[in-house]
């Protein structure tokens, strides 16, 4: 909702929303970076960094669901997703040299 008022002078800082979405949880952990937004009894939108979305039943995001958070925890530099026997506190892997693999 916008708000004009002529006593005030223009603003740099706006407040869009409310937004609606659901926080996604595997395994009691929530998953960085990854929203839900509920379209019907059994639909899903997964939407990844607030840019890429898809709809999925709810049967499909539950096959989907962990290997979005391994690899979103992986492109983090985790080793995974946290689970029941994950260590705490969380240790972040080492980044992996990038590896050319066409030679120009």
């Amino acid at each position: 909702m916008d708000h004009k008022c002529s006593e005030m002078p223009s603003m740099a800082v706006t407040f869009p929303g409310p937004f609606e979405h659901h926080d996604v949880v595997v395994n009691g952990w929530r998953v960085p970076l990854l929203q839900a937004h509920m379209r019907g009894e059994d639909r899903v939108m997964l939407v990844i960094d607030r840019r890429l979305g898809a709809e999925f039943s709810a049967e499909e995001a539950e096959r989907v669901v962990p290997f979005v958070a391994d690899a979103i925890s992986v492109a983090l530099g985790y080793g995974a997703h946290p689970d029941d026997d994950t260590p705490r506190p969380l240790e972040r892997a080492p980044f992996p040299r990038p590896e050319r693999m066409v030679a120009l």
